[in-house]
């Protein structure tokens, strides 16, 4: 068995726990707008982990002697050209990231915009005292190409996600 295909799994049902934990819970409990950022975050993370072990269960499945080895659809892409395998599932990811204004390159760029933050963000107008400060302040811009996450917006691309998982393992045959 695939062992990527439990952790895709286990990914998309973190991801799913999370959004279900902001739109289901208490009232009272979810009145921070910290807290929806945490969970939108987190379940973020989840689904850019989900999305990089299901690159590496395509190329478990189509029997990549070094799955492990892919990190983007353009590694997984030329893995399998190597062995003389265009499997569509891969050619469906990439023409999906082709495409700016679909879910798959709006949750790339979004994950890639939180998990970058340059050196160059720090505040220049941080007083001499605060900057001796053993605690670093350091101010951190969202980048207006990205959308603000909500639960909405992350359930949208976690259902486009599983929906496209299932198609390409209902297609899917081990060789």
């Amino acid at each position: 068995m695939n062992p990527y295909l439990s952790a895709v799994n286990q990914k998309l049902f973190f991801c799913n726990l999370l959004l279900k934990q902001g739109m289901d819970g208490e009232p009272e409990k979810l009145s921070s707008a910290q807290l929806e950022q945490a969970l939108c975050q987190s379940a973020l993370y989840q689904l850019e982990a989900a999305y990089g072990h299901y690159l590496r269960e395509i190329a478990a499945t189509y029997q990549f002697k070094s799955p492990e080895a892919v990190s983007s659809v353009e590694s997984l892409v030329d893995s399998l050209s190597s062995i003389n395998k265009h499997p569509a599932e891969a050619q469906e990811i990439q023409s999906l990231l082709k495409q700016k204004d679909n879910w798959l390159s709006q949750l790339l760029n979004a994950h890639k915009c939180l998990s970058n933050i340059s050196s160059q963000s720090e505040k220049s107008s941080v007083s001499n005292n605060a900057s001796n400060s053993p605690i670093a302040i350091v101010e951190i811009k969202q980048l207006d190409d990205v959308e603000t996450l909500d639960y909405d917006l992350l359930n949208s691309w976690h259902k486009s996600f599983v929906e496209m998982v299932n198609r390409h393992r209902e297609m899917m045959v081990e060789c």
